[in-house]
């Protein structure tokens, strides 16, 4: 069984003839509206032919795991496309609007054949900001364990590995985050001392969850991965400076070197794409090729080069986003009424005063307010709120006609936060819990499926 890793969460898994692609993200287009790109750049593995992958397992919906154009022009007619059952249905959507391959749904804790010889099990989330599932994948010699970013729970952690622990209760490798995205507090208007203070404790928090994750699983080998992405956008690029230490996402080998701190004995791996692992004899084989244009001791220089290349395309991908063509106020009162009436447990248990600036080409000032169930939304001019969010009217035109997700827009941090420091803020995570209403469905178990796999 060997490893063959393709940058930021992506890999792909060889036993035999049968070769499963785990969220490959290799578009040269980022994700996230162009506000994210693989980190170090992986895109000369665009070029290669996928026509021999056996299946594709992705994680979750996140367009940095699910690479639409991936699906789109790279993956031959045929060639199912795995994922976990969930009572969402944002995932599956994603998936038929990017390609027409099979879908199967594998219910969590299901062994799941996806080749001769491999099988996988999804183990999702366990917390509100946990938003993807595990996948292990298990042959008869050998277990890798990718946690996405999926946040589970000691007891979840230990009943995983007593149920996958391959030969002499072995777990060969584990891949983890250690860097987790944030537009808190990267998006608010803050003074550099909070914003420091707060995304260090971020950092620290993912950090040892990193640590408890492999200590906890003890594998064979540790491989910190799936991020950070780079900025390459000249309004973002600053979210590339580690800060001496104190930004929200340090690189792989900042991650490695604060495990190494931190106590952890074991043996860690930082794979680059093209790099492979066997995960038979341990042997770890370096990609020479990104080696000779990609060193952690040189990052700055490698981000400025990287932005000045991708420069022109993200100019024209920003410049060619549909632009509003009217006033955008009558739309997005309607849009909120819905997300109110869609589900009317979660408007009664928020309570917020949350207010939207619009800046640019059809601007406007719109204030949601939501108190006892009641949600009422008007058009305002410089009326303070608790929380208020400035954006373009490009991307509220996104979001209210062009299907952009509130949680993928926020993701991108293009947009800025003022919030009154004397009010509690939980305006954004309450927003979330409203706007999310829309992805969701009937319960998994009353959800038709593809090819189902739920025995």
């Amino acid at each position: 069984m060997q490893l063959e890793f393709l940058g930021h969460a992506g890999f792909i898994i060889t036993q035999g003839n049968t070769r499963v692609a785990c969220d490959p993200w290799l578009s040269s287009r980022g994700a996230f509206h162009a506000s994210w790109f693989q980190f170090p750049c992986n895109h000369h593995l665009w070029q290669r032919d996928y026509c021999d992958l056996t299946a594709v397992v992705l994680t979750h919906e996140h367009p940095d795991h699910l690479d639409a154009d991936f699906l789109t022009h790279k993956l031959p007619p045929g060639i199912p496309v795995v994922i976990p059952l969930h009572s969402s249905r944002n995932l599956r959507q994603a998936i038929r609007n990017a390609c027409a391959n099979p879908i199967v749904e594998v219910k969590p804790g299901t062994d799941h054949s996806v080749g001769e010889g491999v099988r996988v099990l999804f183990t999702p989330g366990d917390t509100p900001d946990s938003h993807g599932s595990a996948a292990t994948f298990r042959t008869r010699e050998a277990v890798v364990i990718n946690m996405s970013t999926a946040l589970l729970t000691l007891k979840k952690q230990q009943a995983l590995k007593d149920r996958v622990g391959g030969v002499g209760g072995r777990i060969d490798a584990v891949l983890v985050r250690c860097a987790g995205v944030n537009w808190h507090p990267l998006c608010y208007r803050y003074s550099d001392e909070r914003i420091a203070a707060l995304a260090t404790g971020k950092r620290v928090a993912h950090l040892e969850e990193a640590y408890k994750t492999l200590d906890r699983l003890a594998p064979r080998i540790g491989l910190p991965c799936i991020g950070p992405p780079a900025f390459l956008e000249d309004s973002l690029f600053r979210h590339n400076d580690d800060l001496g230490g104190k930004s929200l996402v340090p690189d792989q080998k900042r991650s490695q070197d604060w495990l190494r701190q931190r106590g952890y004995g074991r043996r860690l791996e930082i794979p680059l794409p093209g790099d492979r692992l066997n995960l038979i004899n341990g042997e770890f084989i370096p990609d020479q090729r990104i080696r000779q244009e990609f060193s952690f001791d040189r990052t700055d220089m490698y981000l400025k080069a990287y932005a000045e290349r991708t420069r022109p395309a993200i100019t024209a991908y920003l410049a060619g986003l549909p632009q509003p063509t009217g006033d955008l106020f009558e739309s997005f009162r309607a849009h909120v009424q819905r997300l109110g009436e869609s589900h009317e447990s979660v408007r009664n248990q928020i309570e917020m005063e949350f207010r939207f600036v619009v800046e640019g080409r059809h601007a406007g000032d719109f204030l949601v307010r939501c108190h006892a169930g009641e949600l009422t939304v008007e058009s305002t001019e410089g009326q303070s709120a608790p929380f208020t969010v400035r954006m373009d009217a490009v991307w509220l035109n996104q979001i209210m006609n062009h299907n952009l997700p509130w949680r993928d827009f926020f993701l991108s941090l293009r947009f800025s936060v003022e919030h009154n420091p004397e009010v509690k803020d939980d305006h954004m995570s309450s927003w979330l819990k409203l706007a999310d209403v829309q992805g969701s469905a009937e319960p998994a178990s009353a959800i038709p499926t593809e090819n189902p796999a739920h025995a």
